[in-house]
């Protein structure tokens, strides 16, 4: 049994306000728990204009399986959003 749960910080390109940015990071929440049924939530840098901030977490049979779906969650996060990933961190 796999248990992964990871911070990801990323920079949000087309962010001209706080409303702005929280469309961006509830949009990424729940596309991402539609299509690959994972765990999100915002965990920090609410306050903060082009900077997000999200928690991530997925159980897996296979260690190996659950790090394919990570690695997926995250490259179809940067394909689909005008978002840079700077940083991700295993919890």
């Amino acid at each position: 049994m796999a248990f992964i749960n990871v911070e990801v910080t990323f920079r949000i390109f087309d962010s001209y306000s706080l409303k702005d940015k929280r469309r961006t990071v509830q949009s990424i929440i729940q596309r991402m728990k539609r299509r690959h049924s994972i765990s999100l939530a915002e965990i920090g840098q609410q306050d903060m204009l082009n900077l997000g901030q999200i928690g991530i977490a997925l159980v897996n049979e296979s260690p190996v399986i659950a790090n394919k779906i990570l690695e997926r969650v995250l490259n179809d996060i940067e394909e689909e959003y005008e978002i840079e990933i700077v940083e991700v961190n295993l919890v």
